[in-house]
């Protein structure tokens, strides 16, 4: 009798490896990558770029989801070079070594273009879509995963697991993952400091019937030192069916200490619908850049009383007195600097913060979001090129990037990023892998040689061997 069990047993055991073969699993399994990455201080966090330590962590190119719907092994854990998360020395003058590293080996992704990936800790943050099909064999590639994996390219976990992430927006902090769902208008937090999780849990709710939300950004993040960068910004409409005010909030990142803003009894004369429009934390204060739109009695239209900023300092207290009015119209593509903003567009200027008059950009029309300002340039991205002008001559851009080498226009990946110098990018030719120029090359405006272009990337050997052929046949031509 016992012959026979056992018989069976091992009969069973056996038709499981077989069904196990048959229907292999996604596994997270890893060995150690020696040298791991050291925990501590983390530069340009959130972004395509992410400098902790000596290393420099980069998204190593782009992958559309189209791709990978055609096989849900093409994102499988382990099998990924391209569009995972890859790591290179990053040397003092700003060079990069050759020691590129895959340390997530999975397709990372995102839905806006300022949700890139985050370090905190031990930890890498990320997104990425599912590698799961269902029984008819269509990969999962709208459900979106939120993950970590360690520096060390072990212990990766699931964190969450969303269906239909089309309606989410989201932000890694170092002790939670804010999420907002547009669908019912709830704000969410799912701590971090778990050592297992439930993918299917939403989290904690921090708010229902949320109106509108703004998540602070926090490019540099200090394991020793709190920061309000990882609060978020939030407004509700008022309870009353025909009132149009509302009330901003701030909370921290788990929920736990919730404070009234901007409400009913701010202000002496009047309620206002507050809508923010910027936000900007330098030295521990935040600054926030909004709106305030009047609706008197039950009136359906609003009158716009123009764009504000406000500092807070930690304590988030309110005074109208310090209320800082920029302009009396409703200002757009913000992008804040030391002591005030930028507003982009037909009517570019700069608004300060002290009072002193605005500075008009004349007849230069951006139409887009600056990336960044450095050694007295303005730099921004126009029609797929790097554009940049003098500080002091707003009304003079030039281009300083050809058509030859485009950044890539992807509306939903992470977009361009500056950091320390250098402005990285999606390079838009027919590999899009991750590129960067050096903005200290582009100091003549008349310079009749091109900017150096530098391929910041581990290349797969499919795509080196195109390089090569297409390399081969331009010589051949010549």
């Amino acid at each position: 009798m016992m012959r026979k069990v056992v018989l069976i047993v091992i009969a069973l055991l056996l038709l499981a490896c077989t069904l196990g073969a048959l229907c292999a699993c996604e596994s997270f399994k890893a060995t150690p990558i020696v040298p791991a990455g050291v925990s501590g201080p983390v530069e340009s966090n959130g972004g395509l770029v992410v400098k902790q330590g000596k290393y420099l962590y980069f998204v190593n190119g782009y992958v559309g989801t189209s791709t990978l719907e055609e096989s849900g092994k093409a994102n499988w854990f382990g099998e990924v070079t391209k569009g995972a998360i890859v790591r290179v020395t990053y040397k003092e003058d700003g060079t990069l070594d050759t020691d590129y590293t895959v340390i997530v080996p999975k397709t990372v992704t995102a839905e806006t273009s300022y949700a890139g990936f985050s370090i905190y800790g031990d930890w890498i943050y990320y997104v990425s879509p599912s590698a799961e099909e269902d029984r008819s064999g269509a990969v999962q590639v709208d459900t979106l995963q939120f993950m970590r994996t360690k520096l060390n390219g072990t212990g990766t976990q699931v964190i969450m697991s969303l269906e239909d992430a089309s309606s989410v927006a989201y932000k890694y902090t170092a002790s939670a993952l804010l999420w907002y769902d547009s669908t019912d208008g709830t704000l969410y937090s799912k701590p971090l400091n778990v050592k297992r999780f439930k993918a299917k849990d939403k989290g904690d709710v921090i708010e229902k019937e949320v109106s509108g939300y703004t998540f602070i950004k926090n490019p540099k993040y200090n394991p020793n030192a709190s920061t309000i960068a990882d609060y978020v910004l939030y407004t509700k409409a008022s309870e009353l069916s025909m009132d149009k005010s509302n009330t901003l909030y701030i909370s921290d990142p788990l929920g736990a200490k919730k404070t009234a803003l901007i409400g009913a009894k701010s202000y002496a004369d009047k309620k206002y619908n507050v809508k923010v429009l910027a936000t900007d934390v330098r030295a521990g204060v935040l600054t926030v850049y909004y709106t305030k739109t009047y609706y008197p009695g039950i009136s359906s239209s609003g009158e716009t009383e123009g764009t504000f900023a406000y500092s807070f300092d930690k304590d988030f207290v309110f005074d109208a007195s310090k209320e800082v009015k920029l302009a009396d119209t409703e200002l757009s593509d913000l992008f804040p600097i030391e002591g005030g903003v930028v507003t982009t567009g037909s009517n570019a200027a700069i608004y300060y913060l002290n009072g002193d008059p605005k500075k008009s950009f004349g007849d230069l029309n951006l139409n887009e979001k600056l990336i960044a300002i450095e050694n007295g340039y303005f730099y921004y991205v126009k029609d797929s090129k790097l554009m940049f002008f003098k500080t002091d001559d707003l009304s003079n851009a030039h281009y300083v990037y050809t058509s030859d080498d485009k950044i890539a226009d992807n509306s939903s990946f992470a977009g361009t990023e500056y950091y320390d110098g250098y402005v990285y990018f999606i390079q838009d030719d027919d590999y899009k892998y991750l590129a960067r120029v050096k903005l200290a090359t582009l100091d003549n405006f008349y310079a009749s040689t091109e900017p150096t272009v530098e391929r910041v990337a581990k290349i797969t050997a499919d795509d080196q061997k195109k390089m090569d052929e297409a390399e081969k046949e331009s010589s051949e031509e010549k």
